[in-house]
């Protein structure tokens, strides 16, 4: 973990893909040597669609201990100082019962609609979000 920076109460915030690295690709050595001196400055933290593991394909190895903020999931998990701080999920938010009506519309939905072929997933459910 880093030391606290000259300024701590300014934080500026990361997203991983498009800004540090390319989309799904891996940080250079230039920009991590970047984040790292801004961290001697500033609190700096990252924010990310991707779970934790993904981030660490493009990041590295243990980066919850290298920034002191990490929000992985579009926000849903958070870290601070590498240790979980929150985690939320829609079905945590909105209760089993308000999933399962959902879905129970969505399919009575889909069952209606003319498609020319009818197969495949139609619902993928993440943490944050359902792909319909």
């Amino acid at each position: 973990m880093s030391s606290t920076p000259e300024n701590p109460r300014i934080i500026a915030l990361f997203d991983v893909d498009g800004t540090l690295t390319i989309p799904r690709g891996e940080i250079t050595p230039s920009m991590m040597q970047f984040m790292k001196d801004l961290s001697k400055k500033i609190t700096v933290g990252i924010v990310g669609g991707s779970d934790l593991p993904k981030q660490e394909e493009q990041l590295g190895d243990g980066v919850v201990d290298i920034f002191p903020y990490n929000f992985s999931q579009n926000g849903l998990v958070a870290y601070k100082d590498g240790k979980v701080l929150e985690i939320q999920t829609i079905s945590k938010y909105l209760g089993e019962d308000n999933v399962k009506r959902l879905v129970n519309w969505v399919m009575k939905y889909l069952s209606d609609v003319d498609m020319p072929v009818k197969r495949g997933t139609f619902i993928e459910f993440r943490s944050g979000m359902f792909n319909i």
